[in-house]
């Protein structure tokens, strides 16, 4: 049976806490919870009751063209294919110009809902803006020097429970801005009340980021999308047959969104930013006129049989952040922001949009030709060869071995080693000394 933690845990220093948890199970070693000093305190910063950190992968997907400036993706992700999917997409995606982005804006809505309201309470409410706004005034003069600040505020009723809901746009600029707004809603409480002769139920911000949406699109000649012996006016016809299917089919909308929330969770939490509200954010998104559907939206221009185009494009709503929360304290998330060019909120946004657009089209278009475990299972090769036992180029030798013959699983691993091993190649062989199966193997999901 499993022990249990000592009383007294959350209390203690996060050395202590960290000998407690190994002590209680001889098959978990503390430094599994990370070795270096300095991230440890972080974590203890971070979140209560830490006892250290996880190491995610990070990695870079090239070539992304934005509104004609050149951009270099970080993506941390546990996902084999992930970024070679974004790379392959947006490689495609620039021969035809890149991609375009229509901005939203940076602002959050705090909530709050209000019982046993007197009747005439919305109109009280909404005659008193202006003295909302100065009650709020305090928490917002730092945003209102930045540019944003207070930008309007609406009261309605619920239909079903008929509770008063009063919601407040907030302008938070580079901020995502969830602390700040639900201050400001909080702090109306008391005025709240005494206007309405009602009871606060509750104050917070709504994640939904219903000013917080932005487009990304792109047009690409059909013929650049040719893959696996299928040309590439067929291919587009396919890709727009795919995303009408996950429009109509919930069941299949639900995969397809979040295949886009793959690229788009990794840029999240490799800046740092809440990667559960973007992910709540874009499914309601999805559901807003009652269905939940695709996100995406693709139609094929056809000018004749070989000349066509195939038009792509995301609507979502994106709340993230630069500033503030982990992208001020985590030095992944700052060095990842760097990479970027240090871009404010609405920037990063429209990268955002991108890399989950750029997914889309890597995932539709293996769906639609090869099936997408090609790509995927090419990936997740060189995992089951280190789990073999492979280690440095073996591991990519045992991987490319495993590939040429389609075997994936441990004993196709281990065969792969003992024949490398058998052969001489070793840690110090080459890629050249074992089969593989072409430059794109991995790509794309």
């Amino acid at each position: 049976m499993r022990d249990r933690l000592p009383g007294g845990f959350r209390k203690s220093t996060i050395a202590e806490r960290r000998r407690m948890v190994a002590s209680t199970n001889p098959n978990v070693d503390e430094v599994a919870f990370g070795r270096d000093e300095e991230m440890i305190e972080l974590a203890d910063v971070m979140v209560e009751s830490s006892i250290g950190y996880l190491a995610l992968p990070i990695g870079i997907a090239t070539g992304f063209v934005i509104d004609g400036e050149p951009f270099d993706v970080p993506l941390a992700t546990e996902e084999p294919s992930v970024i070679a999917a974004a790379t392959y997409a947006t490689r495609i995606i620039s021969r035809g110009g890149g991609f375009k982005t229509t901005a939203g804006e940076t602002v959050t809505t705090g909530q709050i809902y209000v019982e046993h309201a007197a009747p005439n309470a919305d109109r009280r409410i909404a005659a008193v803006e202006e003295k909302l706004r100065l009650t709020a005034a305090p928490l917002l003069a730092t945003m209102e020097k930045r540019g944003g600040g207070w930008r309007g505020l609406r009261v309605d009723r619920l239909p079903q429970s008929g509770l008063l809901r009063l919601e407040v746009d907030i302008d938070t600029r580079d901020a995502m801005g969830a602390n700040l707004v639900n201050s400001v809603v909080e702090s109306l409480r008391a005025d709240v009340e005494a206007i309405s002769e009602g009871r606060i139920v509750m104050a917070i911000l709504s994640n939904a980021g219903a000013r917080r949406v932005w487009r990304a699109g792109f047009a690409v000649p059909a013929s650049l999308l040719a893959r696996a012996g299928t040309p590439g006016p067929e291919v587009a016809r396919r890709i727009v047959l795919a995303n009408d299917i996950a429009t109509e089919d919930p069941a299949r909308a639900v995969t397809h969104n979040k295949g886009i929330m793959n690229g788009m969770t990794a840029l999240a939490l490799a800046t740092g930013n809440d990667a559960r509200a973007l992910e709540a954010a874009a499914h309601a998104y999805a559901s807003r006129d009652g269905s939940y559907r695709a996100l995406t939206r693709y139609r094929l221009e056809e000018r004749s049989e070989s000349i066509g185009r195939l038009r792509g494009e995301l609507e979502m709503p994106v709340p993230l952040g630069t500033v503030g929360g982990a992208t001020g304290i985590h030095p992944t998330a700052r060095a990842s922001l760097a990479l970027l060019g240090n871009p404010g909120a609405a920037a990063l946004a429209g990268i955002a949009v991108c890399v989950g657009l750029a997914q889309n089209l890597a995932a539709l278009t293996a769906l639609v030709t090869e099936g997408i475990q090609r790509g995927h299972m090419g990936l997740h090769a060189e995992r089951v060869a280190w789990v073999a036992g492979a280690r440095g180029e073996e591991r990519r030798l045992v991987a490319a071995v495993m590939r040429a013959r389609g075997e994936y699983g441990a004993d196709g691993a281990k065969r792969a080693l003992a024949e490398v091993r058998s052969q001489g190649c070793g840690r110090t062989g080459t890629l050249a000394d074992a089969p593989h199966d072409g430059d794109d193997a991995g790509e794309p999901l």
